[in-house]
């Protein structure tokens, strides 16, 4: 019977896990209840609207997220150890933080500095996710790409923050300018990890098939 308790656990994926299960519900939530709390700034979309530009990376970002997971799921080992735990929790945390990143965008300019700071927490929550799941698993993660687009973050929100502790008033020029490097952030991030495929073992695994 222990042994094939083992055979069960070694062959078990995590898109069949109860932690999927849950991962998928809370993501369904998060972005559900965004677009729903945020449909009047993208149906119709306001092309003009500074906020609309904020957001849009952020559901970008968010639906690709999600279908990489899916797409990561399929051939990962499913483990329910402590240190699975940890790295899921962190996969919760970080949704929640791409939340927070669409509330701030939502209400640009007023909450531009929430917005880029809440950026660069979330890049430093998901490489602690990708740590202790690389931990977990022994299978690559993008933690080298996940510090160098946070450090870019990092850089941008602590050049904007100078900024506009040194002139309050930030003209609406800067603002725009700084918007599309979080635009460029969010999306080079997403595109950068299917490059590298580092979220699509599915390829890999036909290729190496």
């Amino acid at each position: 019977m222990s042994t094939e308790q083992t055979s069960t656990t070694s062959t078990a994926i995590f898109a069949t896990s109860p932690h999927m299960n849950a991962v998928s519900i809370f993501v369904a939530v998060v972005l559900g209840s965004s677009l729903i709390e945020f449909n009047g700034l993208l149906f119709p979309p306001k092309l003009t609207s500074l906020a609309f530009w904020a957001i849009l990376p952020c559901y970008y970002f968010a639906f690709d997220a999600w279908f990489g997971i899916i797409a990561w799921a399929r051939y990962t080992p499913y483990l329910d150890k402590p240190i699975s735990r940890t790295w899921i929790a962190g996969m919760f945390l970080a949704w929640t933080f791409v939340l927070a990143v669409m509330y701030f965008a939502s209400r640009l300019p007023d909450s531009f500095l929430g917005y880029i700071w809440c950026l660069v927490v979330l890049f430093i929550v998901m490489w602690a996710s990708y740590y202790f799941r690389h931990r977990d698993t022994n299978l690559p993660e993008p933690l080298i790409l996940c510090a160098q687009f946070g450090s870019l973050a990092l850089i941008a929100a602590t050049v904007y923050s100078i900024w506009a502790l040194a002139f309050p008033a930030v003209p609406d020029t800067v603002n725009w300018v700084f918007v599309f490097i979080v635009f460029a952030i969010m999306v080079g991030y997403r595109v950068m990890l299917r490059m590298t495929h580092v979220w699509r073992p599915e390829e890999r695994h036909v290729k190496e098939g």
